[in-house]
């Protein structure tokens, strides 16, 4: 019984691992433009929870490790999933600049391009997915609009960090997304 337990232990530590390692060989958070992923917990306080300092770390890793680039398909999702919490803690919104990433810190502000319509959007990760092999984002219908992605369902889209100029310059870019 004692040898059972111990493979699951260390296939959720293998699991966590990967996952860590996943995001951090694909995207990150440039320290030099002060972009910096949310962190609800200090990693050092004796109070913080498990799960706060694991995401602490993997944040602490993607800064380190230097801006990367991911790249894939990406998705959309909206109604039925309207009001049901995120992994956040919040009400999904249709109408809000958010995704859904496997691994990248809650909170994380990424830019999404489409090489295939030229637009890009920011948009914030709030939850966890996608959960379609084959896809590296879930999109809010507010960012798959935004990005003219919408009648197709989905999209070949780059992913990075978005620097504080990233955010600024799609905010002030004009609203022409073509439903």
């Amino acid at each position: 019984m004692a040898s059972h337990r111990g493979k699951n232990g260390s296939g959720i530590l293998s699991a966590l691992f990967l996952t860590g390692l996943a995001w951090s060989s694909h995207a990150s958070a440039d320290e030099s433009s002060g972009m910096h992923p949310s962190i609800v917990h200090d990693a050092q306080s004796p109070n913080t929870s498990w799960a706060a300092s694991v995401r602490a770390a993997l944040a602490q890793r993607i800064i380190r490790s230097g801006e990367r680039v991911q790249t894939g398909l990406a998705s959309w999702y909206g109604g039925r999933f309207a009001h049901k919490s995120t992994s956040s803690g919040h009400s999904f919104s249709p109408a809000e600049m958010t995704a859904a990433h496997p691994s990248a810190p809650i909170g994380t502000k990424l830019l999404v391009s489409s090489p295939e319509t030229g637009r890009s959007v920011v948009v914030t990760v709030n939850d966890r997915g996608p959960y379609r092999r084959g896809r590296i984002i879930d999109l809010s219908h507010e960012a798959a609009s935004r990005l003219g992605m919408l009648n197709r369902g989905v999209a070949h889209v780059t992913i990075r960090p978005a620097s504080s100029e990233d955010v600024l310059e799609v905010a002030q870019a004009p609203d022409n997304s073509g439903k």
